[in-house]
C-alpha cells in the first residue's frame, strides 16, 4: 500500500494503517487556524476494502469523498461521514485519486481554452515565480473581469468560471472584453495548499496599499488602466452545513446594494430548474454574519471602490451540496453557465 500527494494538488499525510483502517490526516501547511481541503492517491490496494480516518471532523463531506482514476473526472464515493470514508477497490483497481471535492486543476482549462479556439497568456509571476495563467478575450473597451481561486483549495469557483466564459464567448455584449483569471492563488492550486488564511494573510486580504503578491498588484493595476465594469469574484465556502451546502451571494452596501439584488432576481430565473442552482434564500445580507466590513482588503471590498465599476460581487458555490441539490462536475458547470447567461442579461438590460 502506498498513500502519497505526489500530483498536482496533492495534500495529506499519511499516519498509519491498522488492520483496515488507514490513519490520515491534511496538511494545513501555512494556514492559520483549521481548514479541510485533502486530496491523495492510494496505490496498491486492488481488492481490499479501506477504511480511511481522519483525527478529526469537517473533513469529509454529505457524499463521502470524491473519487478520480484521471484527476479529470470525479463521482462520490457516496460513503462516510465527518471523519472518514470507506472504499472497496476492484481487483483492478490499482491507483486511485482521493479528495474532498471534485478538484479543478490548470490543465482543465487550458483544454477547455483549447476546444474553444482560444490560448491562455501569463499575466505575471506568482509568488513562487510560476507563470500565471489569464485569459483575455472580446474587442470591447469596457472590461468585465473575473476571478477564483484566491484561495487555492476551492475548486467550485473554477467550474463556475469556466461555465460562465463558455456563455460569454459565444454571447458577449457588444463593445465589452473579458479578462479572466482562473487561479489567482497559482501556486497554492498546483502545490495542494489550503490557501484561505494562509499567513501573513491570503490573496483575498492583499488588496491593500502596498501588496504582497504580484497578481494582486497587477489586478489593482489593471483597474487603474482599463474601464472595469464589472467584477465577479467566484468562492467556495465554508466545509459543508446551512448556507454552505447552498450557491449564495454576499450583498453590497451603498451604490452596490441595488446592482447585487437586481442580478441575484436575474440569476434565479436563469438557473431554476438545474440540479443545482440559485434561489437567493441564502444569501447572507449587508451587516449579517462576516459580510459587516464596508471595504476592506478583499477582491470584492476594492472593486466597490473603484469609480467606472457598476457591479461587483462574490459568489460562494457549495463543495457538495444537498441530497435534492448534489454537486457534480457538470451541475457546478451547468450552474456557472446560467451565471454566465445572467451576466449577459444583466448587461445587456443595463445598456438598452
Amino acid at each position: 500500500m502506498f498513500i502519497h500527494q505526489n500530483f498536482t494538488g496533492g495534500n495529506i499525510t499519511f499516519e498509519r494503517v491498522e488492520g483496515d483502517v488507514v490513519y490520515i490526516e491534511r496538511q494545513i501547511r501555512d494556514t492559520e487556524g483549521d481548514w479541510f481541503y485533502w486530496a491523495f492517491c492510494a496505490e496498491g490496494c486492488a481488492g481490499r476494502t479501506l477504511t480511511f480516518l481522519f483525527p478529526s471532523t469537517r473533513r469529509v463531506g454529505k457524499f463521502g469523498a470524491a473519487v478520480s482514476h484521471d484527476l479529470k473526472n470525479w463521482h462520490w464515493s457516496d460513503s462516510g461521514s465527518e471523519d472518514r470514508f470507506t472504499y472497496t477497490f476492484a481487483e483492478d483497481e490499482d491507483k486511485v485519486y482521493f479528495a474532498h471535492d471534485m478538484v479543478y486543476l490548470p490543465d482543465r482549462f487550458e483544454r477547455f481554452c483549447a476546444g474553444h479556439g482560444l490560448q491562455t497568456e501569463t499575466f505575471c509571476k506568482s509568488f513562487r515565480g510560476r507563470d500565471l495563467p489569464a485569459l483575455r478575450f472580446g474587442s470591447g473597451d469596457k472590461w468585465i473581469l473575473m476571478t477564483s481561486r484566491h484561495h487555492a483549495c476551492e475548486s467550485p469557483g473554477s467550474y463556475m468560471l469556466e461555465g460562465s466564459t463558455e456563455v460569454l464567448i459565444d454571447h458577449l455584449p457588444e463593445g465589452y472584453s473579458v479578462l479572466a483569471i482562473p487561479y489567482v492563488d497559482y501556486d497554492g492550486v498546483l502545490d495542494g495548499d489550503q490557501g484561505k488564511s494562509r499567513l501573513p494573510h491570503d490573496h483575498n486580504r492583499d488588496y491593500i496599499d502596498e501588496p504582497i503578491y504580484e497578481v494582486i498588484r497587477k489586478i489593482k493595476e489593471f483597474s487603474l488602466t482599463h474601464d472595469v465594469r464589472y467584477v465577479f469574484d467566484l468562492h467556495a465556502p465554508w466545509h459543508t452545513g446551512e448556507e454552505h451546502d447552498h450557491v449564495y451571494l454576499l450583498h453590497g452596501r451603498g451604490r452596490m446594494a441595488e446592482p447585487v439584488f437586481r442580478f441575484s432576481d436575474i440569476l434565479k430565473k436563469e438557473s431554476a430548474g438545474l440540479e443545482l442552482n440559485y434561489t437567493g434564500e441564502r444569501d447572507i445580507d449587508i451587516n449579517s454574519k462576516w459580510n459587516g466590513y464596508p471595504g476592506g482588503p478583499s477582491c470584492r471590498g476594492y472593486f466597490c471602490t473603484v469609480p467606472s465599476v457598476e457591479l461587483c460581487l462574490a459568489t460562494e458555490t457549495t463543495y457538495s451540496g444537498r441530497p435534492e441539490a448534489k454537486v457534480s462536475q457538470e451541475a457546478l458547470l451547468n450552474m456557472g453557465r446560467a451565471f454566465g447567461r445572467s451576466v449577459v442579461s444583466y448587461i445587456e438590460s443595463k445598456d438598452a
